[in-house]
């Protein structure tokens, strides 16, 4: 299979920096489902290597709180050199006073790099954000608030996961390419798609600078998710630009 995912190469020609922008990590508190139970670094680190994947961003399971997933997504990180990249994950739903705070401690203090915002946006927390720099990693259950917050914070990059929608819904697909058509600071992830067709028609109508590789793992094999990029048989520089270069370049102080 990594034979059949790796680009092949021209003589003189580097390979391509891969990234996968969204997998989590960690024990999930509910245990309603396979994503919330368990999800377990070893799979990702066995689908990294087998499919050339140079790094993941990782972030927490699904938990009520965040604050000590997020420390344990800092400490695989740290285990883990050259492999991974942290971000905080925060509920906004859930959100407490002073939920922006301890997000800055997150970022200045645990080397985590981004957050992952799940459900309802939070001023608070994008405050923060936008302060750090940092890109937000947007899983949201109203695409509608992402033209609010879109326009609210014009300099911080939103990555909508699932190109708007878990396989749900194909309408939100197009929801979604609408509005990252329309806010310069609104990516979308290429994973869990309700057809393959949603995905050539994002990079047809956005163009390769608004599309990111993601897997959403472990539970979907970022594998499989990879091969759906090559598939599109895009120029070799705007490929690129999906698999890592457009998250590289949002990303502080581009990548380790």
């Amino acid at each position: 299979m990594a034979a059949a995912l790796a680009a092949p190469l021209s003589q003189g020609q580097s390979r391509t920096l891969v990234i996968d922008a969204n997998c989590q990590a960690g024990l999930g508190e509910a245990m309603t489902a396979p994503d919330t139970t368990r999800a377990g670094v070893e799979v990702t680190l066995r689908h990294m290597q087998e499919a050339a994947i140079d790094r993941t961003i990782l972030s927490a399971a699904t938990n009520p709180g965040y604050e000590k997933p997020n420390q344990e997504i800092a400490e695989i990180c740290k285990l883990n050199p050259g492999k991974f990249i942290g971000f905080a994950r925060h509920d906004g739903e859930r959100g407490k006073g002073g939920i922006g705070a301890l997000l800055r401690r997150e970022i200045e203090t645990l080397g985590l790099r981004g957050l992952r915002v799940t459900r309802q946006p939070l001023r608070d927390l994008f405050d923060a954000a936008a302060d750090l720099r940092i890109p937000v990693l947007y899983e949201s259950e109203a695409l509608s608030n992402i033209h609010l917050v879109a326009a609210e914070y014009p300099k911080l990059p939103f990555i909508v996961t699932n190109l708007g929608t878990e396989g749900r819904e194909w309408a939100a697909h197009y929801e979604a390419i609408a509005i990252a058509r329309r806010y310069p600071n609104v990516y979308l992830t290429t994973s869990a798609l309700a057809g393959y067709k949603y995905f050539e028609i994002a990079a047809s109508e956005l163009g390769a600078e608004k599309l990111i590789f993601a897997s959403d793992g472990p539970q979907r094999d970022s594998r499989v998710e990879l091969y759906r990029v090559r598939l599109l048989k895009l120029p070799p520089a705007d490929e690129a630009k999906v698999l890592g270069g457009n998250i590289q370049r949002l990303l502080p102080g581009g990548t380790p």
